[in-house]
Formats: structure tokens, C-alpha cells, sequence
């Protein structure tokens, strides 16, 4: 009786997760740098694979990794996990999980969240806060990891077309991305944005990816309004982020 029982059970558990509303999607992007006159040269590969279910939840595995002569110079390589919750078709953080190496060093963060706030943050190797900028904790309260900032990039929706300022947290650096425009030329809607540093940062160092004077990101003018690139601009320095297709 008590195999039999089981076995009813594992069917139905079987036959419930097999009727959940899942959808799966991997995708692949280019992140380019220019100089003047120089061409364009790619340093940074993005694979994403993202798992929604029952439009409730959602699960985000990323890699990263430098290409080209970057990747003799300054290498990185890179994987992620973030998991949480979709609400107003919107992705929201309950864990995020990032750990690379750069150089030869080995580094993780990893960031635990609750009702908007961050109630666990766990570095390796750990830093020393007091040499950055200073954040406090209120700063960090209703903030997302850059994992899930990217991929709400991908779809104007998920920030009101370009009417919702987005707060960034990476474990190390706070920041918001407040969008300032957007205009629809030639089937192309492209909205506009700024960097606005909060903390977290080194006082005498400038990141061109971290900080940046201009940033814009386009989309098709269409019924899915798909993403078609990211551009950035710190002084000389272009950054582009493009989808293989």
C-alpha cells in the first residue's frame, strides 16, 4: 500500500511540474569598445539563459568573459545565478550570485534579499569599505543586482518605456540610472540616460564602465519594441553592448 501511495504521489508531483508554465530563453551578446579613429574592437562576451515559471519566477544564469587582446591584458571569466520573483511583469532579486576571476584572483559576491532590502552580503576576498565612497544602508534599500538591471534593458516595458529610474547595487558600488529622454525616429525608439554615483567608489579611479557621461539604448519601434543596443560614453571611450543573433 505504502509503494503504491508513493508511486501516486511521484505521478502527481511528476505531472504538476510538468504543466507549469515555463519558458526558457538563452541569448547571446557583444560588449565593444571605441577610440577615436581607431575601429571598434569587442572585449566582452555576455551569455544569458533565462528561466521564467508560471510567469511568478524567474531564474537568470550569465557568464562573462574578455575577448581578444583584452583578454591578455586585464582577463575575466565569469558566472552568475540570480533567482526571484515577477511581479507587474517585472523581474525582482531574492538572490544574487557572482563569482570570477580576474587576473589570476578568484572573487565572489553574493547578496541575499528581503522586502526590497539586502539582509545578507557575502565578498570574497572582502574589502576594505572604508578606502570607497560611503554608502549607507537606506541607500541600498530597494535596489537591484546589474544582472537583473541588464535584463530588464532588454525589454522597454520593464522600465514604463523609459519612465522609471532604476536603482543598481553591486555589492561594491551603488548607483541609479535615471532615464532623461527618449525620441522615435526611422522605426526606432531610442531612450536616453545618465549615471548618477552614489557610493562605493574609489576616490582617484574612473571605470569607463562604472562611470559613465551618457547612455542610450534602442529598440525596434514595433509590437515587441525588441532591444537593439546598448551605448555608453565616459570622455574618448565608446562602449556598445550588441545581440548575436
Amino acid at each position: 500500500m505504502k509503494k503504491i501511495l508513493l508511486t501516486v504521489y511521484c505521478l502527481l508531483f511528476f505531472v504538476n511540474h510538468s504543466l507549469a508554465d515555463t519558458k526558457s530563453e538563452e541569448r547571446e551578446f557583444i560588449l565593444y569598445a571605441k577610440l577615436p579613429i581607431v575601429p571598434k574592437i569587442s572585449i566582452l562576451q555576455i551569455s544569458t539563459d533565462l528561466l521564467e515559471i508560471d510567469r511568478s519566477e524567474f531564474e537568470l544564469k550569465f557568464n562573462v568573459k574578455t575577448l581578444n587582446i583584452v583578454n591578455y591584458i586585464s582577463n575575466i571569466n565569469g558566472k552568475g545565478l540570480v533567482e526571484g520573483f515577477i511581479q507587474n511583469n517585472n523581474f525582482f532579486p531574492e538572490s544574487y550570485k557572482y563569482e570570477y576571476v580576474r587576473g589570476s584572483k578568484e572573487k565572489s559576491v553574493h547578496l541575499k534579499y528581503l522586502n526590497g532590502k539586502i539582509i545578507e552580503e557575502i565578498y570574497t576576498p572582502k574589502f576594505d569599505k572604508n578606502k570607497l565612497t560611503q554608502i549607507n544602508e537606506e541607500q541600498k534599500d530597494n535596489t537591484i543586482d546589474p544582472a537583473t538591471f541588464f535584463l530588464r534593458l532588454l525589454d522597454i516595458n520593464k522600465t514604463s518605456k523609459c519612465n522609471q529610474d532604476i536603482k543598481i547595487y553591486d555589492g561594491k558600488r551603488r548607483y541609479d540610472i535615471i532615464f532623461d529622454g527618449k525620441k522615435v525616429e526611422n522605426q526606432t525608439i531610442e531612450c536616453s540616460a545618465f549615471q548618477k554615483r552614489i557610493g562605493g567608489y574609489k576616490k582617484n579611479k574612473i571605470d569607463p564602465l562604472t562611470n559613465t557621461d551618457l547612455v542610450k539604448i534602442r529598440y525596434q519601434d514595433s509590437s515587441n519594441n525588441g532591444f537593439l543596443g546598448f551605448y555608453a560614453k565616459k570622455g574618448l571611450i565608446e562602449i556598445t553592448i550588441e545581440e548575436i543573433n
